[in-house]
């Protein structure tokens, strides 16, 4: 019973650091599209 509970709380762990690194590399994408953007304008002017 105690090694099916681990592998749960492992399964869940998983899916946690999943989401954070998902959220992270989304905040990353976002940041890296607006400083394109800003570049792109400046480089118009």
């Amino acid at each position: 019973m105690l090694d099916f509970d681990f592998r749960v709380i492992a399964v869940v762990m998983f899916f946690i650091i999943l989401i954070s690194i998902q959220f992270t590399l989304n905040k990353i994408f976002l940041l890296l599209r607006e400083i394109r953007a800003i570049l792109l304008t400046k480089r118009d002017r």
